[in-house]
C-alpha cells in the first residue's frame, strides 16, 4: 500500500506557518511530514527561508505521533557530516521512532551562497559516500576515527545517540544515486517525475544496489516527491504553485546557478500547460487519483506532496479524505 505524506516547505511558507500545518496534518491523520533543508529558496517572490533544524525540534515537541523528518539535508560543503550525525542523534533520543534524516548531493542555490564553492557532480557523490558512512558509524558506535578523501575525524564519540534507529534515505534524480540508495539506505527519494524512467532505470538500479548486499528490495523504501496545488479554481491552484517553476528545470539541480531571482526569470519558460501536465495542480478528488494512480503503480510505497495549495488545509484535507482511504 502506498503511504501519503506532505512536505513542509520553507521556501515558501514562513516556519510559523509550517508549525500550524504539521499540527493539522497530524490532526487529520497524516503519518508522516517532510521539511525541506535550504538555505535560499527555488523563487525569489513571496519565498521564505527558515531553518529546518530548529524548526524539526519545535514541530516535534508540539505535536505528538507525527514522523518528521528533512527532505534533503546535504551533509557535503555547508554541513559537516558529523554535525549532521549529532544534530539527529539529539533528535532521535528527545523523539525517538519520530524522525527520519534524507541525505543528497545539495542544490548550489544553498551551497554556493553560504560561503561553498560547487564542486563537479561527481567529487558531490563521492563526498555524499564518504557522509554516510560518517553519520550511520557515528550513529552505532563509540569512538570513531575516520580518514577518507574529503573528511577526517579523530577520536569522534557521540556521547548522546538516538534510541531507536534513525531511518537514512538517500535522495537523487538517477540511477547512480538509486544504486547508492539500494546498498546504503533505508530507501530512496525522487522528485523525477518520469514514470519509464522511474520503472526502466531507477528502480532497477535500486534493485541491483540492494542485490550487491544481500538486502531485500522490497524493504526499500521507493519515495516520490511532487509538488502539489489543489482548489476547486484551477486558476487559482495554478497561480499558487507557479511558485515552483524554477525548481523544474532539472539542470538547477546540477549546475552551478545559485541565484533565486535568476532562477525565477528562468522558470518563466515553464507554462500553465507543463505545471498541469507535470504536477499534481487538480480541482477535484477524481482527478487528483487519476494523477497519482501511475506512480502507485510504479511501484512507490509513498508519495510526498509539497504543499503548495493556495489554502493548504484543503490539500491536507484532500489527502486523508480522498486520496488515502481510495488508496487504501
Amino acid at each position: 500500500m502506498t503511504k501519503f505524506s506532505i512536505q513542509a516547505a520553507h521556501e515558501q511558507v514562513n516556519p510559523l506557518g509550517l508549525l500550524d500545518d504539521v499540527h493539522d496534518m497530524e490532526s487529520n491523520g497524516i503519518e508522516r511530514c517532510w521539511t525541506s533543508d535550504h538555505y535560499m529558496p527555488w523563487c525569489d517572490t513571496g519565498a521564505s527561508g527558515g531553518a529546518a533544524w530548529p524548526w524539526l525540534g519545535a514541530a516535534l515537541a508540539r505535536t505528538n505521533t507525527i514522523t518528521i523528518g528533512t527532505g534533503i539535508t546535504p551533509p557535503i560543503l555547508r554541513y559537516n557530516p558529523a554535525v549532521v550525525a549529532q544534530v539527529f542523534a539529539t533528535l532521535g533520543f528527545m523523539f525517538p521512532n519520530r524522525v527520519f534524516l534524507t541525505v543528497g548531493r545539495g542544490e548550489a542555490l544553498n551551497e554556493v551562497p553560504s560561503g561553498n564553492h560547487w564542486p563537479s557532480s561527481r567529487e558531490r557523490f563521492e563526498r555524499l559516500k564518504e557522509a554516510i558512512q560518517i553519520i550511520k558509524t557515528l550513529w552505532e558506535e563509540d569512538w570513531v576515527s575516520f580518514k577518507g578523501k574529503y573528511y577526517e575525524l579523530k577520536d569522534s564519540k557521540l556521547y548522546t545517540k538516538p534510541k531507536a534507529p534513525i531511518p537514512l534515505y538517500i535522495a537523487g534524480l538517477g540511477p547512480q544515486s538509486a544504486r547508492l540508495a539500494g546498498e546504503q539506505g533505508d530507501g530512496f527519494v525522487t522528485n523525477e517525475l518520469n514514470v519509464d524512467k522511474i520503472k526502466n532505470k531507477i528502480f532497477p538500479a535500486l534493485k541491483e544496489g540492494t542485490n550487491a548486499v544481500g538486502k531485500d528490495y522490497d524493504s526499500v523504501q521507493k519515495i516520490l516527491f511532487i509538488p502539489g496545488s489543489y482548489d476547486e479554481d484551477k486558476q487559482k491552484a495554478l497561480r499558487s504553485i507557479s511558485f515552483w517553476k524554477g525548481s523544474m528545470i532539472k539542470a538547477f539541480f546540477d549546475v552551478d546557478v545559485h541565484d533565486p531571482r535568476q532562477i525565477e526569470e528562468n522558470g518563466k519558460v515553464v507554462g500553465d500547460d507543463t505545471m498541469q501536465k507535470m504536477l499534481l495542480v487538480v480541482s477535484s478528488p477524481k482527478e487528483a487519483i487519476e494523477k497519482l494512480k501511475p506512480y502507485v503503480d510504479a511501484g512507490f510505497t509513498e508519495i510526498v506532496i509539497t504543499n503548495s495549495s493556495p489554502d493548504r488545509q484543503k490539500m491536507v484535507k484532500l489527502l486523508a479524505r480522498e486520496v488515502i482511504p481510495h488508496f487504501s
